[in-house]
């Protein structure tokens, strides 16, 4: 890389970073690889398929919460470790950010609109000016996201939305990365489609904040067969098989 272009992609990291934490917000267009999004894609589905068979709705109308197993390709560092979503995360978040929460969010056909809702409360919220971030959702549409099946949308502001307020749309190719800071408000839209909507979500968080969902699971091998980067982000994931010491987070039930 050329001093230009390592200035370049520093400018823009910054610039990310700013327009994230100013408007909570922001959208990197067509950012994963296509054929990654192709193999995640058809992964995906199958487990959808048998969970949602098993499974009630547990978001809303025909809509589907679900967690990612850590293996392939759901391990694959282009999902979790873009160098830009990584570089603009630990501009938020410091460089102690953990990745805490693995998950997928699917509508289905006849998907009615979700309450609007924030994924993470102001920790402090009569202080002024705003506290910076302390939780980053990184969501990733698997199809194309148009105004039919059910895009996500959000709304200015970090107060409450009036009722009559008009909420931002978010539209575009499967492998685009929206980034969010979790206290914006939001909402699915009613999916008047054909087909599911896949949504990868993957969160990011400062370390010493806990989501209250399970953490990520993955077996020790796994782990140790991280690099550097990804040991250091999922080193409070439910390991299954590592050796526990006094203070560690405490195993959860293990998913398949």
């Amino acid at each position: 890389m050329t001093a230009e272009a390592a200035d370049d992609q520093l400018n823009n990291v910054a610039d990310l970073a700013h327009r994230l934490e100013n408007d909570g917000i922001v959208t990197l267009p067509n950012r994963l690889d296509a054929d990654l999004v192709e193999r995640l894609r058809s992964a995906f589905m199958p487990l959808l398929e048998n969970y949602v068979a098993s499974q009630p709705p547990n978001r809303g109308t025909v809509r589907h919460q679900m967690y990612l197993p850590f293996r392939a390709p759901f391990d694959d560092p282009g999902l979790w470790a873009d160098p830009t979503v990584i570089a603009v995360v630990e501009a938020l978040l410091g460089p102690d950010a953990e990745c805490t929460y693995y998950g997928s969010d699917t509508p289905y056909p006849g998907a009615e609109h979700q309450p609007t809702h924030q994924d993470g409360a102001p920790l402090f919220p009569d202080w002024a000016p705003r506290p910076p971030p302390y939780c980053i959702a990184m969501n990733v549409p698997l199809v194309d996201v148009d105004q039919t099946n059910g895009p996500f949308e959000w709304f200015d502001g970090t107060e409450r939305p009036a009722p009559d307020a008009v909420p931002h749309r978010v539209t575009g190719r499967a492998g685009t990365v929206l980034l969010r800071d979790t206290r914006v408000w939001h909402r699915g839209s009613p999916h008047d489609g054909t087909a599911p909507r896949p949504m990868l979500a993957l969160l990011y968080t400062r370390s010493w904040y806990r989501f209250p969902l399970e953490r990520p699971v993955m077996d020790h091998a796994t782990y140790l067969g991280l690099d550097d980067r990804g040991q250091r982000l999922f080193r409070n994931a439910d390991i299954a098989d590592r050796p526990r010491a006094t203070g560690d987070q405490p195993r959860l039930t293990v998913r398949t």
